[in-house]
């Protein structure tokens, strides 16, 4: 199971690649500042136009204030000057992920790295959360947090050994609010970097996927973590249960923000072209469900044109999931951090780096291969390109009779029109479980969810066709109920009758003429459906069939919609078709890239060998027609002599005798054994389940203190579902 920001995987990730070394600070406080010796030599050799990491480092903690006197958590990576007087650019993180725990490791390997090229490295804990102070924010992104975030910049830029410039970066959260603030236009911002972002925050969160509502583990993880105390002491006192345990969770908002509006769109770039001004580099995967946002900045400011105002725009897409380049699965990786290395350098120090000579885009182009779910290296080159790639071009197929997908035609598809010919499928709210937890990570073989959709194989090709791009699908739809949901998914079937997912992507039926104003289906009615696919790239080999696979469900990645249904797909071009991103095949040598070097690790922490294995079960009833996903994941680590423990569980379940009671229940951990034997467990359950008119949500959270109970709470309501 892959977790989409990363709370439990960002530290596992750095367990599993590397091992972690035997703890060398002792106490029950924050680690002691940690001085580096800068290594004889480097095991990896940077451009020349990037000078080489020469600085040794110090590791601070410390306060900012804030207007309203609250005071955040700032953990300083400062370069030892070795000219007098010298003064460094800053690169500033703000997430809640808990900087002396959750992230601990993960930071220690990304800022001892990049501090060594003379940059201050500053993490801040979101108000709220981790070390900081202050009232938990009432939403991701929220406006305070923004605000505090361009505030922050302001006083980095004056700070002591401050050349005045800040660059602000990120992944996930930190990706997000690096281009909300970058939309604030703080004057001495002066670069972004933003990883595996989004500049959508309703169609493209894990809130609600392509505009339907989506029960992400993550929704447990953020609202349990929450409700954790203050490291280093963890105390549970009146100021953690105002400020923190007794919040309301964030889950109920979300629901009750249901239709995209102002709310979800006053913070989403996609829909303020002209709000940045500052250069941005945006780093995707192409099996990141965020995947979108580079290419779409990227298109947006292509079609400004160079010399228009607006902000300069740079994108790398890797064939990863959601983590960093440097050990994203599946590989190749590339070392990420020398290239945030030459571009803040660039931006920041006005060094000529060459990160800005090359071509807009870096992109690595799959080559096209035979599904594997354990997928850890991806068949294919990198290329370097403008966008739109010269030379591009759309194709488009067409669903015909007899399931066969007839073409490829022209752009303007041939007219190929069966007036009477429909296909019909009964909603079978179960299927789709071989397309993963969200439009991310490796998939295995997509046949047994193609066995619960309407499926449409072209001929085998004679030549090799290569698509970049988003594809997209027309459909002719209609549902015998008023909600109904469609999946689009974009296949490779191997001579062998393996399918292999390119692409995918979803439709709420109630949006289909407006994502502001959704409106529910009239059963019996058709609609003309247009569905953009997330971004790929692939490569169909001859003798590979091209596969279009239409269905309703797609569980446990899209909740189900209530009613049992049968819904029809108009055939012919005319009615339903694709049309692919077509791109010549590559003609220049494939770029060489930095090798990612192993990360550094701190002193102080050390994996524990008894956390919970990885799992995910499914198990389904043929009697009753009910499907079960389970999720299992934890982590056991120690960090200055506190050992952590963290258990996490869900449960996904459905009937396709009755889809509108489903059901997501999950439960989270954290136990914290702290040196002079205290022990505190926050326990978090979270219960969403679903009628026909309304989804009843419960979250209980339980705080103790060396096995002892201290507090228990329990938020309950109901949300209407009107279109979900």
């Amino acid at each position: 199971m892959t977790l989409k920001l990363g709370i439990l995987s960002s530290v596992r990730t750095v367990f599993l690649a590397f091992g972690i070394a035997t703890a060398a600070v002792t106490g029950a406080g924050f680690a002691r500042p940690v001085r580096s010796q800068r290594p004889a030599g480097s095991p990896h050799s940077p451009p020349v136009s990037l000078p080489r990491p020469v600085y040794d480092f110090d590791v601070e903690r410390g306060w900012l204030t804030m207007r309203d006197g609250v005071r955040l958590a700032v953990t300083y990576f400062k370069p030892r000057p070795i000219k007098p007087d010298e003064t460094f650019p800053v690169l500033f993180e703000m997430i809640p992920y808990r900087k002396e725990d959750s992230f601990y490791f993960r930071d220690y390997g990304i800022y001892s790295y990049l501090v060594r090229f003379g940059f201050i490295l500053v993490k801040v804990d979101v108000r709220g959360t981790g070390s900081s102070e202050g009232e938990l924010p009432p939403r991701e992104y929220s406006d305070i947090e923004i605000a505090d975030a361009v505030e922050i910049i302001d006083q980095l830029s004056r700070a002591h050994g401050s050349n005045g410039k800040v660059g602000m970066w990120g992944k996930s959260w930190g990706g997000f609010n690096s281009l909300q603030v970058a939309m604030r236009r703080p004057p001495a911002l002066a670069a972004v970097m933003a990883l595996h972002a989004s500049d959508d925050l309703y169609h493209d969160d894990v809130h609600f996927i392509d505009g339907v509502l989506h029960a992400d583990p993550y929704a447990l993880e953020i609202d349990h973590e929450n409700g954790l105390p203050r490291p280093p002491e963890y105390p549970l006192d009146s100021a953690y249960f105002h400020d923190r345990f007794d919040t309301r969770p964030w889950i109920f908002t979300y629901l009750e923000h249901s239709v995209e509006d102002d709310w979800w769109r006053a913070g989403s770039l996609r829909f303020h072209p002209d709000a940045v001004r500052v250069p941005m580099y945006l780093i995707g995967g192409l099996l990141d469900g965020y995947r979108d946002t580079p290419i779409r900045l990227l298109a947006a400011r292509a079609a400004r044109g160079k010399k228009a105002a607006g902000a300069p725009v740079k994108v790398d897409m890797g064939p990863w999931e959601h983590a960093y380049p440097d050990e994203g699965t599946p590989g190749p990786t590339y070392e990420w951090r020398e290239r945030a290395a030459r571009w803040f350098a660039y931006w920041l120090k006005g060094e000529p780096t060459g990160i800005m000579d090359e071509p807009p885009l870096l992109v690595f182009e799959r080559g096209g291969q035979l599904p594997d779910a354990n997928q850890t290296t991806t068949t294919g080159k990198w290329r370097q390109e403008d966008w739109p790639i010269r030379g591009s071009r759309w194709t488009t197929v067409g669903a015909g009779r007899d399931h066969r997908l007839v073409g490829p035609f022209p752009a303007v598809p041939r007219e190929v029109a069966y007036d009477t010919a429909r296909d019909a499928l009964r909603y079978e709210a179960g299927y789709g479980v071989e397309a993963g937890d969200w439009w991310g990570d490796p998939t295995g073989d997509m046949r047994p969810d193609d066995a619960g959709s309407l499926v449409y194989d072209g001929d085998p090709l004679t030549h090799a066709i290569h698509i970049i791009g988003c594809p997209r699908a027309e459909l002719g739809v209609g549902a015998s109920a008023p909600l109904a949901n469609w999946s689009v998914r974009l296949e490779d079937v191997a001579p062998t009758g393996e399918a292999a997912l390119v692409t995918a992507a979803a439709l709420n039926g109630t949006q289909i003429a407006s994502l502001l104003a959704p409106v529910r289906l009239v059963p019996g009615r058709h609609y003309a459906a247009t569905i953009d696919l997330h971004f790929t790239t692939w490569t169909f080999q001859p003798g590979h069939r091209i596969r279009l696979a239409v269905t309703n469900a797609q569980f446990p990645m899209l909740w189900p919609t209530p009613y049992p249904m049968i819904t029809e797909l108009a055939l012919g071009s005319a009615h339903t078709f694709l049309r692919l991103p077509v791109v010549p095949a590559a003609t220049q040598h494939a770029p060489t890239l930095p090798q990612s070097v192993p990360r550094s690790l701190p002193p102080d922490g050390r994996e524990l060998d008894d956390a919970p294995a990885t799992t995910r079960r499914v198990t389904r009833d043929i009697l009753t027609g009910s499907k079960t996903v389970e999720l299992h994941t934890g982590l056991a680590y120690e960090i200055a002599h506190r050992r952590y423990h963290v258990d996490e569980a869900e449960t996904y379940e459905t009937s396709s005798v009755d889809p509108s009671r489903s059901r997501y229940s999950g439960n989270e951990s954290h136990r914290i054994d702290m040196a002079d034997g205290r022990a505190v467990l926050l326990r978090t359950l979270m219960d969403i389940r679903s009628d026909s008119s309304w989804f009843h949500v419960t979250v209980t959270r339980r705080v103790s203190e060396n096995d002892r109970a201290v507090r228990e709470r329990t938020w309950a309501d109901s949300v209407a579902r009107v279109f979900h």
